[in-house]
């Protein structure tokens, strides 16, 4: 079959392929399907990045669903929380969110299962205060808790783990950044603290869906609700798009889609 191609490339360089030589082509034996080469497989699409949104209540503890300068922030949560959703997705990035309506009533325990379930990269928790001051504030797990609550059969559980608290220590540096320089002029940088600063968190040790968490976890107070202007702020569909947009800069900082 070797000196048959020889010829025939000979013959096709010189202009003058013998006729004897031309039907000998037909003779040649064609390759078995076995024998044809396979194409190449096409590359596996990267896998997305998963992000967990999780607007804070409403839960068996909270409705949070008091009018306080004009709204409430159940309602503020659910709809930063759409519009983040929304601002991860034109990323690149696939989105899991805790609840899927305003109302739509969730464990805390059971956000954090959710999220770690959906095989999250990070868990985002968003809230609003209610205390003196303005702005917003970070708050991430600074030490192991015990979940407290009498009369649920997981009483007792603890979380997260060392590692979690370390991730999530590092993601709140990368958010708290991130946010302070989109939000300049605009909302004061209360700062970042441990868990163990919140009112759940200094008797557990930890918020409930911290202790609960698998992954990096993050809880965004994003303005003092009974502060005016940040209620303003934050009602207005400019503000709530301003801060998804402050929000995903951090998660884009720390993990790309």
């Amino acid at each position: 079959m070797t000196q048959r191609l020889i010829l025939l490339l000979a013959a096709i360089t010189w202009g003058a392929l013998p006729r004897a030589q031309a039907g000998a082509l037909d003779d040649l034996p064609a390759l078995s399907a076995a024998e044809v080469p396979a194409p190449p497989a096409a590359a596996a699409e990267r896998a997305r990045t998963v992000i967990c949104v999780d607007p804070g209540h409403p839960n068996t503890f909270n409705s949070a669903t008091d009018l306080v300068n004009g709204t409430n922030e159940n309602r503020i949560n659910w709809q930063v929380g759409q519009r983040l959703e929304r601002v991860l997705k034109e990323a690149g990035y696939e989105v899991v969110m805790t609840r899927n309506a305003e109302l739509h009533s969730v464990e805390n325990k059971d956000r954090a299962r959710i999220c770690n379930a959906a095989g999250a990269a990070l868990a985002v928790h968003l809230h609003c205060e209610s205390t003196l001051g303005t702005g917003f504030a970070l708050y991430y797990p600074d030490r192991q808790g015990v979940y407290d609550y009498k009369n649920d059969p997981e009483n007792g559980f603890r979380g997260p783990s060392a590692q979690v608290r370390e991730d999530s220590r590092a993601f709140s540096a990368v958010m708290f950044n991130a946010m302070r320089g989109e939000l300049a002029g605009t909302l004061k940088a209360q700062g970042m603290y441990g868990d163990s600063r919140t009112a759940v968190g200094s008797n557990q040790g930890a918020l409930t869906f911290s202790i609960f968490s698998e992954i990096p976890t993050l809880t965004i107070e994003m303005v003092v609700l009974t502060n005016k202007k940040d209620a303003e702020f934050i009602k207005a569909a400019a503000g709530q798009e301003k801060m998804a947009a402050a929000i995903a800069a951090g998660i884009r900082l720390y993990r790309a889609p």
